[in-house]
């Protein structure tokens, strides 16, 4: 039994390894890329206002891949199951709709 419970703990202290090694990395390639963004768009425009834009959509875009799992639940809780056409059917049956093609037209 106590072999088990070494394994166990190896296993957390790998899991929170490679959630580190994660966070380090989506952390510095993520800065890395803002900070390109920025030098390109000032290097590009020499506008304070390209650069700023850069550095307002590499922020924006950090923030999305930092909140991924939040986002992905929040549209799961917002879209339900249920809702939409097929449930006025029955269970197991889905609405099907067909356009007869229209006399004269050559598509």
């Amino acid at each position: 039994m106590m072999d088990m419970t070494v394994l166990a703990g190896a296993i957390d202290d790998v899991n929170q390894l490679s959630q580190k090694i994660n966070d380090l990395l989506v952390g510095s390639v993520m800065s890395l890329m803002v900070v390109t963004a920025v030098v390109a768009a000032w290097a590009k425009t020499k506008s304070v206002v390209s650069a700023g834009v850069a550095l307002v959509g590499g922020v924006a875009l950090w923030f999305a891949v930092m909140n991924a799992a939040v986002f992905r639940d929040s549209v799961g809780e917002d879209i339900a199951p249920d809702s939409g056409t097929a449930k006025s059917a029955g269970t197991g049956y889905s609405v099907l709709r067909v356009i007869e093609p229209v006399p004269g037209d050559l598509r």
